[in-house]
């Protein structure tokens, strides 16, 4: 089966996206591209959404907090075994229209499954195959530029399923530019944005973030208070040159997007860590944001700060209701410590009245036992993976 990148319906030229996010995300990702986009989710597949949007609505599917890589699909071949069959896929696609005579570009190829190639045998078969559709099509020689292309063709071949996609971001959205403190175990952007909707938090209300290391979480709630959207933050990793040759109205809606005020700041949402160091630096990351008008850092423990901060709901103007985090995982702690930990400040939550909890930890036999001990009655779990790491985002409901 092949599916093309555009298709026309009566009125409506629509486009075939391939959106990636961190693996177990997808649902939250499908969900995320209908509400902005409308789009029509056609396969999901690990960290992978295929989706049919039109073009009229492509630029809100940048807005998306989750998304970290975005393509436009031009091929999705089943039945490929070998380099020639890679060759024969590809060089049958018609670049003319995609890549200028006087362009570079260049392949980045992904190989999942048993083969008997790599995926550099990939990236070369594909990249020749481009080359020679395009001296058929256009008689010009394409220039292969591996480190800065003016157009990046993605391949994956996944078992016996090729795909062939227009790079449409450059770097992943999750860097969202602004982290000048790089905290040493951070999460995410795209994750911390996807545990705020596990969380059914909504902008305007209360957040906190109980171990906020260099407060991720805290900022991307602050963000979306506040009307920041991604790409007009993450500009750079867009890649603009494509998007403006291939649907240039989707420039223009993000342009106008872009140009759009953001709504003034309301100090509601809270972090607090142990670590004077990681404080200082979720303060800066808050300012190199923009969000610093909206955001609250302190330096404590936060099994007696929590209690505190639901005492001076009065004073903020605003219920605490929804707690987000990412704890520590034990790797330099004592035996028996990061049990302690999980369930101190769990119970301080619970205690404190907090009525949903949402964390991410890879942990997965300490926080079993933390709350088979804590027989909490509604427990959520989504296994997904954190960098490297096989997790669970828990959401607790008190």
């Amino acid at each position: 089966m092949r599916l093309r990148w555009l298709s026309d319906t009566s009125l409506v030229v629509s486009m075939r996206l391939l959106v990636t996010c961190d693996m177990g995300f997808e649902r939250e990702l499908m969900r995320e591209l209908v509400e902005l986009s409308g789009a029509r989710i056609t396969s999901v597949l690990s960290g992978r959404v295929f989706a049919e949007v039109s073009s009229s609505m492509l630029a809100n599917v940048f807005r998306s907090r989750i998304a970290n890589n975005i393509y436009g699909l031009l091929v999705v071949e089943e039945n490929v075994r070998s380099l020639d069959d890679v060759y024969r896929v590809v060089k049958g696609i018609d670049f003319a229209t995609l890549i200028e005579p006087s362009q570079s570009f260049a392949i980045r190829s992904e190989r999942i499954g048993v083969h008997s190639f790599t995926s550099i045998d990939i990236g070369r078969v594909a990249g020749q195959a481009v080359i020679d559709s395009y001296m058929q099509a256009r008689g010009v020689r394409l220039r292969v530029d591996l480190g800065e292309p003016d157009v990046e063709i993605y391949t994956e071949l996944n078992g016996s399923r090729l795909i062939v996609a227009l790079s449409l971001t450059r770097v992943s959205l999750h860097v969202r530019g602004y982290k000048v403190f790089a905290h040493p175990a951070g999460l995410k952007n795209t994750i911390a944005c996807a545990m705020l909707r596990i969380a059914e938090w909504r902008p305007g209300e209360g957040l906190y973030d109980p171990m906020c290391g260099g407060g991720t979480i805290v900022i991307e709630a602050a963000l979306q208070a506040k009307g920041v959207e991604v790409p007009c933050i993450a500009r750079r990793n867009i890649d603009w040159g494509v998007l403006a040759r291939v649907f240039p109205e989707a420039v223009e809606d993000l342009e106008k997007l872009c140009s759009r005020g953001v709504a003034e700041g309301e100090r509601i949402h809270v972090g607090v860590d142990i670590n004077p160091v990681f404080v200082e630096g979720a303060v800066v990351n808050a300012k190199s944001a923009g969000v610093d008008d909206a955001t609250l850092f302190f330096v404590g423990n936060s099994i007696a700060f929590t209690p505190k901060l639901k005492e001076l709901e009065g004073e903020f103007g605003v219920s605490f209701a929804v707690a987000v985090f990412n704890p520590p995982y034990g790797y330099r702690m004592k035996p028996g410590a990061l049990g302690r930990l999980y369930k101190e400040i769990l119970s301080a939550l619970m205690n404190s009245g907090f009525s949903t909890v949402v964390f991410i930890t890879s942990a997965i036999r300490v926080s079993e036992a933390v709350l088979q001990e804590l027989r909490f009655t509604e427990v959520d779990r989504l296994k997904v993976v954190h960098g490297a790491l096989p997790s669970i985002v828990y959401r607790l409901k008190f």
